[in-house]
C-alpha cells in the first residue's frame, strides 16, 4: 500500500484512540478495503482515494460518533463538555449571531442608499433647490452639495465593506461552532 495512504490511515488511528484497540482494528482493516477497492475497481490514484474519503478527522469522527450511539455508555466528562458546548453556543446565538447577522444587513442597506442621497444633493444643487432630508455632515462641518455625491458614495462603499465584514464574522461564529460541535464527540 502507497506510503500516502498509510500515513491516512495512522492519522485516522489516531483520532480513534478513544475506542478500545479491537474497535480500531476493525475500522482500519474497512477503510483499507474500500481503499484497496477504489484503486483496484475506480483505479483511483492515492490523491484521488483521499480526496474521496474526506479528512481523516471527520472520518474518525464519524466513526467514533456512530460508536457511541451503539455504545450508549456514559462519561462524566463528555456531559459536563457537552452542557459546556451548549451554553456557550446558545448564548451566541441568542446575542451574537443575531447582532452581527442584522447589522450586516443594516450596513449593507445604507451602504447602498447613501450614494443615491448623495446623487440627489448633488443633482438638485444645479437646478436650485436643496433637499433638507438629504444631508452629510461631519460634526459640525457640512460639505458643499456638489461634493456630497463622491462622499457619499465613498461612504457608500465603506458601509458595504463594513457590511460585508459583519457577515463574515456571523459565518466564521457559525463555523467555529460546528467545529466545536464535531470535536465534541470523540
Amino acid at each position: 500500500m502507497n506510503q500516502l495512504l498509510n500515513n491516512y490511515l495512522d492519522r485516522i488511528d489516531r483520532y480513534l484512540r478513544p475506542l478500545p484497540a479491537a474497535e480500531r482494528a476493525d475500522i482500519i482493516n474497512e477503510i483499507k478495503s474500500q481503499m484497496g477497492e477504489l484503486e483496484a475497481s475506480a483505479r483511483l490514484s492515492p490523491q484521488e482515494i483521499l480526496s474521496r474519503l474526506g479528512s481523516p478527522k471527520e472520518l474518525a469522527g464519524a466513526y467514533l460518533g456512530e460508536s457511541l450511539l451503539k455504545g450508549g455508555s456514559f462519561s462524566a466528562r463528555r456531559f459536563l463538555c457537552a452542557i459546556l458546548f451548549h451554553a456557550l453556543a446558545g448564548i451566541g446565538g441568542m446575542f451574537i449571531l443575531p447582532f452581527t447577522a442584522v447589522l450586516a444587513g443594516a450596513f449593507i442597506l445604507a451602504g447602498v442608499i447613501a450614494p443615491s442621497g448623495g446623487l440627489i444633493k448633488a443633482g438638485g444643487f444645479p437646478l436650485g433647490f436643496d433637499v433638507p432630508w438629504v444631508s452629510f455632515q461631519v460634526g459640525s462641518l457640512s460639505p458643499h452639495p456638489l461634493l456630497a455625491a463622491p462622499l457619499c458614495i465613498l461612504l457608500g462603499f465603506l458601509l458595504i465593506l463594513a457590511g460585508k465584514g459583519c457577515w463574515k464574522l456571523t459565518l466564521k461564529y457559525v463555523r467555529i461552532v460546528s467545529r466545536a460541535k464535531r470535536t465534541l464527540l470523540p
